[in-house]
C-alpha cells in the first residue's frame, strides 16, 4: 500500500484553532491601588459562582483577587468612551 502524499494547505485557508483572543477588563484595587487587565475567563468563573450562590444580577461584575494585598478586593472600573 502506498501512502497518499499530504498537500500543504494555504495559510489563509486554515481556521484559527481557538478563535479570537479573549477580552480583558480593567480592574483596580481600592485598598492598595493595583490596576490590572483581567481576562474574561476569570470573570466568567466569578459570574458562574455568583449564579450558583443565587447572588447574580444583570450587569454583575465580580470582585477578583488582588496580587498586591492578597484579598478579593479588585473591582471593575467603568470605562468612559
Amino acid at each position: 500500500m502506498r501512502r497518499q502524499e499530504e498537500v500543504p494547505q494555504a495559510r489563509e485557508d486554515r481556521d484559527e484553532p481557538f478563535g479570537p483572543p479573549p477580552l480583558e477588563y480593567p480592574y483596580r484595587c481600592p485598598v492598595c491601588g493595583t490596576e490590572l487587565l483581567v481576562n474574561e475567563a476569570i470573570i466568567d468563573v466569578g459570574i458562574g459562582m455568583a449564579k450558583f450562590q443565587n447572588a447574580y444580577y444583570p450587569g454583575f461584575m465580580p470582585k477578583v483577587g488582588c496580587p498586591g494585598c492578597n484579598g478579593d478586593t479588585m473591582e471593575y472600573v467603568e470605562q468612559d468612551e
